[in-house]
């Protein structure tokens, strides 16, 4: 899935950034349709499999940086680095200087228009909410955008409330609501941190859904209760 808190946390630190995902390959791959990650002037963070692959893949990214756009590549990996696993990888590079907004990411390749099989797969999210599984489709890449698998409501701000709240902010797939009695109350948060000040926090219990945990540690007994 695309991870849009990752990469827009990865555009502010450290400005534009490649994103390579694997979008397709027939046979063996180092790993599954929709790995990713993240390539910088500097750094870089994820794997789509290591080795060869990710190096030169990592090399092309950075040439990318400097002029901006995409490129598909498909890569034999048996002729072209020798790799005894024998099958073909394509992988899509892209430079962001902002992250898309969208719950479904679909782009093309190779600059035809929205075919009516991408249309289609839009059409089911919005009125079934199935959202579709990474892929290249017709030319377009389409894969969803990252969810919260758990959701996690943490309330006070206080140092107990911090330290769990900067410990828990850089996991996967975990949402984290952040609840105390007043702005001033927090400090800075990590930006995927849902920050919700409310005078009556006992009222906002009704906001959270039913799958929600919990951790409450304001600064009163009373309130806690």
């Amino acid at each position: 899935m695309f991870d849009r808190t990752a990469l827009a946390a990865t555009i502010a630190a450290h400005g534009p950034t490649a994103r390579i995902v694997i979008a397709a390959h027939q046979g063996s791959s180092p790993r599954e349709v929709g790995a990713s990650m993240l390539v910088w002037a500097t750094g870089q963070s994820g794997t789509i499999g290591g080795g060869a692959l990710e190096h030169a893949a990592t090399l092309r990214a950075r040439d990318l940086l400097a002029t901006g756009g995409s490129r598909l590549d498909r890569t034999a990996l048996g002729p072209a680095f020798g790799q005894c696993c024998g099958g073909a990888v394509t992988l899509l590079t892209e430079v962001y200087t902002t992250a898309p907004a969208d719950d479904i990411i679909a782009r093309p390749t190779d600059n035809s228009p929205m075919p009516l099989a991408v249309k289609r797969l839009f059409t089911k999210a919005r009125n079934e909410g199935i959202l579709p599984a990474p892929h290249l489709l017709h030319g377009w890449m389409v894969e969803p955008a990252a969810r919260p698998t758990r959701e996690l409501w943490v309330w006070g701000a206080g140092h107990v409330g911090r330290a769990i709240v900067h410990t828990l902010a850089p996991l996967a797939n975990g949402g984290i609501t952040w609840v105390d009695t007043a702005p001033d109350r927090f400090p800075a948060a990590p930006p995927n941190i849902h920050i919700l000040p409310t005078p009556d926090p006992a009222a906002a219990v009704a906001l959270a859904p039913p799958t929600a945990e919990h951790l409450i540690l304001t600064y009163s007994h009373a309130l806690d209760l």
